[in-house]
């Protein structure tokens, strides 16, 4: 890919639901949508760090701040936990085969 290009923030976010939502490695995704992957390994590492600052609709209170920074973090926590629960259910299924 020529330097400088410039992929829209829906491209980009569909790209992270993507990389996230598939068991294949990022590298073997970023070949397939066209993107090196550093710049999509980049966009997944961002898309899942801790926002410091979530703006706000202006004039919202504090209370409703802070009911945003918590849904994001349940919502990271649910992704983890959902991941989680994933490879366990892998790792049953490839020791219940090795019983038998």
């Amino acid at each position: 890919m020529p330097k400088g290009i410039k992929y829209t923030d829906e491209f980009k976010r569909e790209a992270v639901k993507l990389a996230q939502s598939t068991d294949k490695p990022v590298k073997q995704m970023a070949g397939e949508l066209g993107i090196k992957y550093k710049t999509l390994n980049y966009w997944v590492r961002t898309a899942i760090m801790p926002v410091t600052e979530i703006k706000a609709p202006t004039g919202a209170s504090d209370h409703y701040q802070e009911l945003l920074i918590e849904n994001q973090r349940l919502r990271r926590e649910l992704k983890r936990v959902e991941q989680e629960r994933e490879i366990l259910k892998k790792a049953t299924a490839y020791f219940a085969s090795l019983k038998k």
